[in-house]
């Protein structure tokens, strides 16, 4: 009985194993996999561009108003508005009328005659003065005279003055130069004599040669007909009261 219940067991076991190794073996089929669809991440909305405010600043104050520049005195121009300017030189050639010195005239009864004065003088502008221009310069002037006292006898006088000078020029109009000021230096009067009684003078040592200052007051003007040639004229208290001539404008 016992070795019936052991045959059993053993048919029992053996029918037994296949069965398990069957279900051991057998993989259960793949279940598919489940795709998980994944959203992209939403990106986020790009911001509008938020344009800089700029800071707020005061407003610039206006400008002051540049005030129009004061018109120059009419003292430096090259452009020939201007009759004398600074830089200018001008050279005025005269004759000289109305003698100041009387040269004998009147003594012993004789009589005179007096040549005309010639002058050459010479101005340069250097310096702008109010609404004129000073000028500088000097005046040679020269004058023959002779006193004949009747016989034969006769004086010759020979004048002649050197000075330096000074001007204010006033430009009355494009072509005319106004103009007055001083001068001062030295006259010298040469002397000889000529005649029968020149030995009783030349004995007697008498010779009326001499030298002294000379201090003139003059006034005039210029007026010119092209750019650099002109006429002047002018009254002073040297050799003679009036001189005329031509001015020279460089």
């Amino acid at each position: 009985m016992r070795t019936f219940f052991s045959i059993m067991l053993a048919s029992a076991t053996v029918a037994a194993v296949p069965t398990v190794a069957t279900a051991q073996t057998r993989k259960p089929a793949p279940k598919p996999a489940v795709r998980t669809t994944t959203k992209p991440a939403a990106k986020p909305a790009a911001k509008p561009a938020v344009a800089a405010t700029p800071k707020a600043t005061a407003p610039a104050p206006a400008p002051a108003p540049t005030p129009a520049p004061a018109p120059a005195a009419q003292v430096a121009s090259s452009s020939g508005d201007i009759p004398f300017d600074v830089g200018t030189s001008v050279v005025n050639i005269g004759i000289g009328l109305g003698n100041r010195y009387g040269y004998g005239s009147g003594l012993l009864g004789g009589n005179s005659s007096v040549s005309p004065a010639l002058s050459i003088s010479y101005e340069r502008g250097i310096l702008p003065l109010g609404p004129g221009v000073l000028g500088v310069g000097a005046f040679v002037g020269y004058q023959g005279a002779s006193y004949d006292m009747g016989g034969g006898d006769k004086w010759k006088y020979t004048d002649l003055v050197v000075t330096l000078r000074g001007a204010f020029h006033y430009p009355v109009l494009p072509n005319l130069d106004a103009y007055g000021g001083l001068s001062l230096g030295m006259r010298h009067l040469g002397t000889s004599f000529s005649g029968p009684s020149s030995s009783f003078y030349n004995a007697a040592g008498i010779d009326g040669s001499y030298n002294e200052a000379s201090l003139n007051l003059f006034v005039g003007g210029r007026y010119y007909f092209t750019p650099s040639i002109g006429a002047f004229a002018e009254l002073g208290y040297d050799q003679t009261y009036l001189k005329a001539g031509l001015a020279v404008k460089f």
